[in-house]
């Protein structure tokens, strides 16, 4: 699908685009119908990846305990790149309520007061002495139009009203889908601080052990020093995923609004995996869901259609003609002495004028225009194809992830099984004195590892089926599966 402007419309759309009223109220453009992506029955598995906050510490004082719901409701609530996005639609309200107004005649009130004593000239150019007043009140209807150009500029103006409203949805979705891979982040940095706290213990215990039975006899020393330079390094895991567990929280907060110095952490539970978009639908599919309902795409076709617009303005304002009337009702009240002799004192007479003129206006400047306005409507349309082609890329990319991350979580699970089972033989092995050390050290990492990927895989696979509702335009609160609460529920702080 091609991204081009539709066929320019004819200078009789004035009027109808003119009657429709002056303020604009309504959205241009309605919310559309999203198809249903999701799957009919939910998948159930045996991965599933526990959320204890225990394992970390606040990074001063405080803690909020935060779920994906509050996330969504919060971000939804107070985000500020939504806040700007909808005052955005209010400014380009106010141009396209501007566009409309300079199709509709001007009036002018005037009144005025004046006192003449002395020399003027006649109407047959001879100097006469004279003294008089008089008031005038006047009311002016004026109406130049090169109809062509407001035509077009009120079309162009009502597609960019058009474009910032997708855009607002694009960055609603946006928002919502960078908030939840957020969350998600947070739930892996969590699960690598429990992994690094894991690794930790065992290091303790293997120096422990190895203390042992150095003391009695049954040990070396250089097992002992591997010990500790392990449970070193293990120590330093723990800082680091400890820090970047901060900054997680940090990344979150700044999206939510709230305050960055107080540590965020996932509320206590498991976590599953969540299936947004059914796999029966093809990669066919999916494009053409992406290119229909993708907000940003929405926007870029309208954004070219607007650019097409205005080369039709400017075609109409270099070559159109202009067509002006004016009329003028009022009246004028005043007294005169010593006017050629002549004392006058008159009431208040009516005025009425009435002219109307059509006139061209040619200039070389206006080719030049031209050729400038169709170049930049070309370089939207070579916008607006990019555009597609970077969102068919998200779509495959996310799809591929999705389908990759599914076939890692069982292979890791089985992963996580072989190297407990091993962790476990390998230290009643080293308790009964028939294996080293190093094995001992080298189970445990393969231990740290397994847990690791495992958790890496379930968090990926959300991810990437968020990911994938992104690409496709069509993440919210429904596609995400939450129900948000009616009333206001602060996170929960401990």
């Amino acid at each position: 699908m091609s991204i081009h402007p539709r066929k320019r419309r004819p200078v009789y759309a004035l009027a109808a685009l003119v009657l429709s009223g002056c303020a604009t109220t309504e959205p241009i453009t309605v919310a559309p119908q999203y198809p249903d992506v999701a799957p009919t029955e939910r998948r159930t598995s045996p991965d599933t990846l526990t959320l204890d906050s225990s394992v970390v510490s606040p990074m001063h004082h405080e803690m909020l305990a935060i779920d994906l719901p509050t996330v969504v409701q919060v971000a939804m609530a107070d985000n500020i790149d939504i806040r700007q996005a909808r005052l955005q639609v209010k400014a380009s309200q106010g141009l396209y309520d501007a566009a409309r107004g300079r199709a509709l005649p001007t009036i002018s009130p005037l009144a005025s007061f004046e006192v003449v004593n002395g020399a003027v000239r006649a109407t047959r150019g001879n100097i006469v002495d004279a003294t008089f007043d008089n008031v005038r009140a006047l009311l002016v209807v004026d109406w130049v139009i090169n109809p062509g150009l407001v035509a077009y500029e009120i079309i162009a103006a009502r597609k960019r009203l058009s474009a910032i409203e997708h855009q607002e949805r694009a960055v609603t979705v946006g928002t919502l889908h960078r908030a939840v891979i957020q969350y998600y982040d947070l739930i892996l940095s969590q699960s690598r601080v429990e992994t690094a706290r894991s690794a930790l213990s065992e290091a303790t215990e293997l120096l422990r052990i190895n203390e042992l039975r150095f003391r009695a006899g049954t040990g070396v020393k250089a097992d002992t020093l591997r010990a500790e330079a392990h449970l070193a390094e293990r120590e330093q895991d723990l800082l680091i995923a400890m820090n970047v567990f901060y900054q997680a929280s940090v990344s979150l907060s700044v999206t939510l609004r709230l305050d960055s110095w107080v540590t965020m952490v996932p509320k206590a539970g498991e976590l599953g995996i969540e299936t947004l978009v059914r796999d029966d639908l093809s990669i066919e599919n999916l494009l053409e869901i992406a290119v229909t309902y993708r907000p940003d795409l929405q926007s870029v076709r309208s954004i070219v259609e607007a650019v097409a617009a205005d080369t039709g303005a400017v075609a109409w304002g270099g070559f159109g003609p202009t067509v002006g009337a004016s009329y003028l009702i009022g009246g004028i009240n005043g007294s005169s002495e010593r006017v050629g002799g002549l004392e006058n004192k008159g009431g208040f007479t009516d005025t009425q004028r009435f002219g109307a003129t059509v006139g061209f206006r040619f200039s070389a400047e206006s080719f030049g225009n031209l050729r400038a306005a169709r170049a930049v409507e070309a370089q939207a349309i070579l916008e607006g194809q990019r555009m597609l082609d970077l969102a068919k890329a998200q779509v495959v990319t996310a799809l591929e992830a999705s389908r990759t991350n599914s076939k890692l979580i069982e292979k890791a699970r089985r992963q996580v099984n072989a190297a407990s089972e091993g962790l476990r033989l390998t230290q009643a092995n080293l308790k009964a004195g028939t294996m080293t050390t190093l094995e001992v050290l080298e189970a445990a990492d393969a231990m740290a590892r397994a847990r690791l990927r495992h958790a890496r895989a379930i968090v990926g696979y959300n991810q990437s089926q968020v990911d994938l509702l992104a690409a496709l335009g069509l993440v919210s609160e429904e596609t995400l599966g939450i129900v948000v609460a009616t009333v206001d529920a602060a996170p929960q702080s401990s």
